[in-house]
């Protein structure tokens, strides 16, 4: 069995993963959920009664979880904390990148643009599943460095924003 801590939205999560065949348990808080591989990335799981598909990638120390088109981060805490409590304290504020390899499906911001924290830029399509982009910090968007039907990976900024102080 395996023990873990993830930090969501800046909340630290205690999760214990345990194997059993081909499933898997996983207790979160209270609640423990049975988890089936369907194929590489895509899990099913039994939620209020309900099958549930997951999508599921990781990329730079970081497993992003689809759930319902909801993007969740699940990150290994560090020692600082993270810094600044929405994200690791490594991470470029000013540069939105592509949670993993896809297609943008959709730009949601043109160049003059402000945004704010955790607002929506772009939409990736990745694992056959849309991932809305949150901005990471509140700016101006200085550059869109590609345009829809583009593939992106997870090294090159879609956008770059000039930060507000």
């Amino acid at each position: 069995m395996g023990r873990h801590e993830y930090l969501i939205d800046g909340n630290s999560i205690e999760t214990t993963v345990e194997k059993k065949g081909e499933m898997y348990s996983v207790v979160v808080g209270e609640e423990t959920f049975d988890i089936r591989p369907i194929s590489s990335g895509l899990f099913a799981v039994m939620v209020d009664g309900r099958k549930k598909t997951i999508g599921a990638a990781t990329s730079k120390g970081t497993t992003y979880v689809d759930i319902d088109s909801m993007l969740i981060e699940l990150r290994e805490p560090s020692e600082d904390g993270f810094g600044g409590g929405g994200g690791d304290s490594d991470a470029v504020k000013d540069k939105i990148f592509a949670p993993m390899p896809g297609k943008i499906v959709k730009l949601l911001v043109e160049v003059g643009d402000t945004v704010e924290v955790k607002q929506q830029t772009v939409i990736v399509e990745a694992m056959k599943m849309e991932n809305p982009v949150l901005a990471r910090a509140k700016g101006t968007v200085k550059a869109v460095n590609f345009a829809e039907g583009d593939q992106v990976d997870t090294d090159t900024p879609i956008i770059e924003l000039e930060l507000e102080e």
